[in-house]
């Protein structure tokens, strides 16, 4: 629901005036006979409740324009006007101040149920608040068909408007049944706000315990003038009970100003959390204690934002979840400078006070920005550590491997070329020469596998493709030995310094391997140049997506850049292919242009010698 503009609320306020100022008109001369003493305590009383309700209303309603409250409160001031319309001697104002004559109190009972956001959340707010409109005009409106006066003229004005004692005798039976309803009403009412209130937490408490408490008092002023029509207590006593509702529902308005009022006064206290700021030691810990003091909510969270890993961390540099924030919760993100540098989890009851939160992380920029500097650092230390231990993990699997390789292929070679040596040098001795020219053709066969093994085994830990011919015509072999069709679309034209050279070479092969075992891809495109001062690598394939760092030969190529100075990036949407890029600056490997090609480059012949 909108809120009024500035025309809006002017309208609205002299409509509320001109309301109130009817209900003065229509009590003093309306055609019934008022006392002065009853005239105006009830005219006073009564304005100051409906007058309260549409002013704070309105205030509610341009300050929270999301929350049905204000609109509520509005309702409920002109519903407390409107009932004079019984004070009018005819049937029209008659008819009228019947139907509103307990309008009010339904919406009160609205009001508080869904307070402090206006909206009924549960069934049982929902069919509490449903009850309580059916418990008024409706059931005024049969009464009113079933054949209810306006009373005579001379008297006062009839529906309770004048709180008088009621003239004693036995209650009729349908009005105490109308009344116990109320009372199971009004019993349900306090059940909601009891479970609202157990369930607030600190700040959410803070927020909303002026309203709650006020309009609780309210209820029970209600259900003790109920009960005590019901069981028959002297009215004079009755009298006293009403009396005290109608008081405290002036006041109950005034609680809820006053959560306003709190609120300016809680950012006031801004200028106090600076200077406790800069009082005490430096330090996370120090800082959320006081955030925690300043927004009265013991339960913030601070996550500081690292732009260049696209995460939050805490003060220590683990990760930490921010979003969903769970049942409860909210979550507000700091920006200094245009950029996000935290992000506060907090009560969902702050959610409300938007300007107290920004005021907040306004005043407290400066400390939160260093605390997230000491956050990315701690964040870069533990990313090292890691780093360190999967180099070591990285080098004794690779160890194992060549270990495994070398048992398993060459070395049962070599071992079968020994034995057929010595198979040999028996023949000989036998002068057996057609075997021994078989043994003899067949060790050789043997010698060549194992060598062709080895220069296998030996292009997998350092090709020598890359160190005698640099770069592109690297790639463009790696490419050409593929499974999944590849095509090099740009090299760098020289050399490079050999690190960056060979963490480039093992991007694309690493990039290569994961297509072939998991993108289903049907091409990759290998890019690879320099611009201003950095070396990128892009690797982009068509295949199936959903790749992330994670993994364990992308996770190895993050360690092995970071060594570099580098970074790794991933896009990788689902069904949208992946896109691989790395970036190597030059200057941080001490190296500055390309070099020259060397002559084996330019020579296919010698290239595809040295290939060999």
């Amino acid at each position: 629901m909108r809120p009024p503009g500035r025309r809006g609320r002017a309208a609205v306020a002299a409509a509320g005036l001109a309301a109130g100022a009817g209900a003065g008109v229509a009590l003093l001369w309306g055609g019934y006979d008022v006392p002065a003493a009853l005239a105006a305590p009830t005219l006073v009383l009564n304005l100051a409740v409906g007058w309260s309700f549409i002013g704070i209303g309105l205030l509610a309603w341009s300050r929270h324009p999301d929350n049905r409250t204000g609109p509520l409160m509005v309702v409920l001031g002109f519903a407390v006007l409107g009932r004079f319309a019984v004070a009018v001697a005819s049937d029209v104002g008659f008819a009228v101040g019947v139907l509103l004559g307990s309008l009010y109190l339904s919406v009160f009972v609205h009001l508080l149920v869904t307070f402090p956001t206006g909206r009924a959340g549960t069934r049982l707010q929902r069919g509490t608040v449903v009850a309580g409109y059916l418990l008024a005009t409706p059931l005024d409106a049969v009464f009113l068909l079933l054949g209810a006066t306006r009373g005579a003229p001379a008297g006062l004005p009839p529906n309770g408007l004048v709180i008088v004692p009621a003239t004693a005798g036995s209650p009729d039976p349908v009005d105490v049944v109308v009344q116990v309803v109320v009372l199971a009403l009004c019993g349900a009412v306090l059940a909601i706000v009891w479970g609202r209130w157990r369930r607030a937490g600190t700040a959410e408490r803070r927020a909303i315990g002026p309203g709650l408490l006020g309009g609780v008092l309210v209820v029970l002023a209600l259900m003790a003038q109920r009960s005590a029509f019901v069981v028959g207590i002297h009215p004079d006593v009755r009298v006293v009970f009403t009396w005290a509702a109608r008081v405290v529902l002036v006041v109950w308005p005034l609680a809820l100003l006053f959560g306003l009022v709190r609120s300016r006064l809680d950012r006031s206290a801004v200028s106090r959390m600076i200077v406790e700021l800069g009082a005490g030691p430096p330090g996370s810990e120090r800082l959320r204690e006081v955030l925690v003091a300043t927004l009265h909510d013991p339960t913030v969270q601070v996550a500081y934002w690292l732009s260049e890993r696209g995460r939050f961390v805490d003060a220590a540099g683990d990760p930490v979840p921010v979003e969903p924030p769970g049942p409860g919760r909210a979550v507000t993100y700091l920006e200094r400078a245009g950029s996000r540098i935290a992000a506060l989890t907090h009560d969902a009851a702050l959610a409300g006070e938007p300007e107290l939160v920004e005021a907040v992380a306004a005043g407290a920029g400066m400390a939160l920005e260093n605390e997230r500097l000491h956050a990315e650092v701690r964040a870069r230390l533990r990313e090292v550590q890691a780093s360190r231990a999967r180099i070591v993990e990285s080098a004794d699997a690779a160890r194992r491997r060549v270990e495994r390789d070398l048992h398993d292929g060459a070395q049962q070679r070599l071992v079968n070329v020994a034995l057929l040596l010595r198979m040999a040098q028996g023949r000989l001795s036998s002068r057996a020469l057609d075997e021994v020219d078989a043994l003899l053709r067949e060790t050789a066969d043997e010698l060549a596998g194992a060598l062709e093994e080895l220069r296998e085994l030996a292009r997998g830990i350092y090709p020598a493709l890359l160190t005698d011919c640099g770069l592109g015509p690297a790639l463009t072999a790696l490419a050409e030995r593929s499974s999944v069709p590849a095509v090099v679309t740009a090299a760098p034209p020289g050399r490079l310094p050999a690190a960056l050279e060979h963490a480039a070479y093992f991007v694309v092969s690493e990039g290569l391997a994961n297509a072939a075992k998991h993108s289903a891809a049907g091409e990759v495109r290998i890019d690879v140049r320099v611009a201003d001062g950095v070396l990128v690598v892009e690797i982009a394939d068509d295949g199936v997506g959903g790749a992330n760092l994670d993994g364990g030969g992308l996770r190895g190529l993050v360690d092995r850049l970071a060594a570099a100075g580098g970074r790794l990036r991933l896009t990788s949407p689902a069904g949208g292919g992946t896109r691989l890029i790395a970036e190597l600056p030059i200057g941080a490997t001490g190296a500055g242009a390309p070099a020259p090609l060397p002559r084996a480059a330019a020579d296919p012949t010698r290239a595809a010698a040295a290939a060999t």
